[in-house]
């Protein structure tokens, strides 16, 4: 009887043992779902400006001598490279609602003094008024679906009203945070209240 108690407390303690291994690993710190590595500055020279540029041009009627000239996409080659413009003008308006996105690289200055703000005090704007930031770049993502669903009917009419939808859009963004404007005005009043009236 004793032996038998014996060996009990034995294979308890071992089983005791076995179960009390060495404390686990602190979980690792969470990782960043988002690394907004290009700025502001680098979605706008590079995805935002160009394709915008090749929507507006898409469709272009000159006055001539014999009469208006129209200009528009034909091939599937034109429809396509505008498809693509399309997205990125949607997608850039995402990436723009991102936070913690510088809006220049240290020591940037504007390159158009006195047009636009400087880098620093665009980002001003931008930290004074993060809402109607938002909002504009949710206006350009949704302009950009307008284009997008234009393009893929091969609608020229659609893409002409995108296009004034686009231009509306990039207008009231300019001049809630680029352009300068003096304390009082309308338009930085706007930037903390919501869209103009007319904005998308």
């Amino acid at each position: 009887m004793q032996r038998g108690f014996h060996h009990g407390l034995l294979l308890s303690t071992l089983l005791v043992a076995g179960c009390s291994g060495p404390d686990p690993a602190p979980s690792p710190a969470p990782v960043q779902a988002f690394q907004p590595t290009a700025t502001v500055k680098d979605l706008m020279r590079w995805m935002v400006d160009p394709s915008a540029d090749a929507m507006w041009d898409a469709v272009v009627v000159t006055s001539t001598a014999d009469g208006l000239e129209e200009q528009r996409p034909e091939t599937d080659d034109e429809w396509l490279a505008l498809e693509k413009d399309a997205i990125l003008l949607l997608e850039a308006g995402n990436l723009l609602q991102m936070e913690n996105r510088r809006v220049a690289d240290t020591g940037a200055v504007s390159e158009l003094p006195g047009v636009d703000l400087e880098p620093d005090e665009i980002a001003a704007r931008i930290a004074d008024s993060p809402d109607a930031w938002q909002r504009s770049a949710r206006e350009l993502h949704d302009a950009g679906v307008v284009m997008l669903e234009a393009v893929r009917a091969r609608d020229v009419d659609a893409l002409l009203a995108g296009g004034d939808r686009l231009d509306v859009a990039c207008e009231n963004c300019h001049t809630r945070f680029w352009y300068p404007t003096s304390p009082g005005s309308p338009a930085l009043e706007d930037s903390r209240t919501g869209p103009p009236p007319g904005g998308c």
